[in-house]
């Protein structure tokens, strides 16, 4: 932040001296620090109003950008465009702008654009493939994968990219022709039931000490995965699920780990564990009735599970059943007597008005004082008599 202080002092030193252009470099150099500096950038657009169109338009366009005003943006960007229709960096603007407003088409064709006019622009090569990817439409993908392959020949990154899409096509042939990092390679040859050729580079990956390095978490935790999945491929369940529990101490549990072990305990035949993680696995995805078909599976093979009943009560709730939400809540009390089920059950009666089930279940019902009891009574005998009175 003080660097920052500093260099708009010096920038503003150098507008009362009127070395503009002075000016203009330093406070270029701020919004490579801090590109949403609005001070910066508003003085940059200022400077560039007369000298400069292009670069006005530009960073009016920045403006609107850290504004969240992306329609004024793209047309800022058009605008610079039809001063220099061949600009790398405004097309790339444009491409990312119609990116983030979800108009991925017209985004394509930015990119496309830019590397016909640059076909060394490694970044919009990556961005099409991002692109085409959200579209559904993995073929696309792979063309421009292979485009980049033939201008970045020895890239690996590309080679991964391109074996990752292979790979998400179930060409496991293709995919191991061209992948380079030993992790992915694993999970095509696992994929593909190569176990032998896996076990091999598992071995080689398991020797490195760098593995073990505090900076290197993620890896360890994908290098747990893949061997889990080595030893469920080879019906070593037991072993699975240990390094599926490795895999979560470094991860905590997330959806893979649930359906890593809904399939192990599949292949263990444990019908109940296995819809257990499957209903977990679609409850962490936010695929709530799927959760709840899988979480019903887990109560049918073993009625008396807590956790179950407590996770189906609260799906129900969630989906805004709370009658079948009650059901469950029941079925949960008649194990323990659990407070907190209680306590559920007691307040929902209450607010149906069933007042005997509500202290059935705990609810301490306030009794009205005698006295106020007996005003009450004499009041319904006033409007008894009262109705009556006029029928005469």
């Amino acid at each position: 932040m003080n660097d920052v202080y500093n260099l708009h002092q010096a920038a503003n030193d150098e507008l009362i001296k009127g070395n503009e252009e002075k000016a203009i470099e330093i406070y270029t150099k701020i919004i490579e620090f801090a590109p949403g500096d609005e001070t910066a950038l508003s003085q940059l657009m200022d400077l560039y109003l007369e000298r400069d169109k292009f670069m006005y338009y530009l960073t009016r366009a920045n403006v609107n950008i850290v504004q969240n005003k992306y329609e004024h943006a793209i047309n800022d960007v058009k605008k610079a465009l039809n001063l220099e229709s061949q600009s790398v960096d405004a097309l790339r603007k444009l491409g990312r702008l119609y990116k983030v407003t979800g108009k991925n088409l017209r985004a394509v064709d930015e990119f496309l654009k830019i590397i016909d006019i640059d076909a060394t622009q490694k970044d919009a090569y990556i961005e099409l493939i991002d692109l085409y990817s959200k579209e559904d439409s993995p073929e696309s993908a792979i063309g421009i994968a292979k485009k980049a392959l033939a201008q970045f020949s020895d890239d690996s990154e590309f080679k991964n990219i391109l074996a990752n899409l292979y790979f998400k096509m179930n060409d496991y042939k293709n995919a191991l022709e061209v992948v380079e990092d030993n992790f992915l390679k694993t999970k095509i040859l696992l994929q593909d039931e190569q176990n032998d050729k896996a076990r091999e580079i598992l071995d080689k990956i398991k020797e490195d000490k760098n593995l073990y390095k505090e900076q290197n978490k993620e890896q360890l935790a994908t290098y747990y995965l893949l061997e889990a999945q080595y030893h469920y491929n080879k019906q070593e369940f037991e072993q699975a699920l240990n390094f599926v529990e490795k895999y979560t101490d470094i991860s905590l549990p997330n959806a893979l780990s649930f359906q890593m072990k809904a399939l192990i305990y599949e292949g263990m035949e444990d019908e109940f564990k296995s819809a257990y993680n499957w209903g977990y696995c679609y409850k962490v995805r936010k695929r709530f009735d799927e959760a709840i078909v899988e979480f019903t599976h887990a109560h049918n093979a073993n009625p008396n599970d807590k956790n179950t009943l407590i996770e189906l009560a609260n799906l129900y709730a969630n989906n805004g059943e709370k009658f079948a939400s009650m059901e469950y809540w029941k079925k949960v009390y008649e194990i323990d007597n659990d407070k907190r089920a209680g306590q559920i059950l007691g307040d929902f009666y209450y607010e149906q008005g069933d007042l005997k089930l509500a202290q059935y279940y705990g609810k301490v019902i306030e009794q009205k004082s005698q006295k106020e009891a007996m005003y009450e009574d004499e009041g319904l005998l006033e409007k008894i008599i009262s109705f009556f009175s006029k029928k005469k």
